[in-house]
């Protein structure tokens, strides 16, 4: 998994998707950091201003199971467990130690799901995230050799898997899972694919359809998708 955090330095690791991840150490240095798509200094260019001090890009190699020709055949492969439609309610940073692995858990509240009978509300885990570098501050202070100070604990960092954009609170979202077995209840799940509904208003606003948040997993995917299908 190679990370990059712009312009300081650029350490990487290797992981495959879903796998608990090795250590990933970055210098704080606390200069301007961006992803490199020139961004404000100090900001994280992705998201509204204040979303995040500093962004992390993270590059995940993925499984084989993505190279399937389409995200609907990918949506019908075994692993699938289901597949969800519905509007990001809360998110729940999750930090792994000793590897300061980010995660975030989405709290989703459910309107059309492909499997029958399951919750009205999904709790589903996806890598990357925006935590607080109090979150990370072993990465840090390890690389740094010294303790942070309270200013630079309070910075937000965006760790962004793959160029996908963290999810946000209000994000009406289509969501391919898989049963999270590390919680083992009805409506866990780990996310094998987001994608996100743009803005739209009136009458058309529930027929828009879902893009990506970021690059595809695969760049044969259809860029645009019919949410119904998958749901069918």
């Amino acid at each position: 998994m190679a990370s990059t955090v712009s312009p300081a330095r650029r350490p990487s690791r290797r992981s495959a998707l879903g796998a608990a991840a090795a250590g990933l150490v970055l210098p704080l240095a606390l200069a301007a950091c961006s992803d490199g798509a020139g961004g404000s200094p100090g900001k994280d260019p992705a998201g509204p201003p204040g979303a995040a001090d500093r962004t992390v890009r993270v590059e995940v190699d993925l499984n084989r199971s993505y190279g399937v020709p389409s995200l609907a055949a990918f949506a019908r492969l075994a692993r699938v467990d289901n597949v969800i439609s519905g509007t990001v309610t809360a998110t729940r940073p999750l930090v792994t130690p000793p590897a300061d692995h980010v995660e975030t858990v989405l709290t989703i509240s459910v309107e059309r799901q492909r499997k029958k009978g399951a919750p009205a509300t999904a709790e589903v885990r996806e890598q990357g995230g925006v935590v607080t570098v109090e979150q990370v501050r072993s990465s840090y202070e390890g690389k740094l050799g010294r303790e942070l100070t309270a200013a630079e604990l309070a910075e937000t960092v965006a760790y962004r898997v793959n160029g996908v954009v963290p999810a946000r609170v209000g994000d009406r979202v289509l969501v391919v899972v898989a049963d999270d077995a590390s919680v083992r209840k009805p409506g866990a799940y780990v996310v094998l694919a987001r994608l996100v509904r743009a803005d739209a208003t009136g009458a058309g606003a529930a027929s828009a359809p879902f893009t990506w948040p970021g690059e595809p997993p695969n760049p044969a995917w259809e860029r645009e998708v019919d949410g119904e299908a998958l749901l069918r």
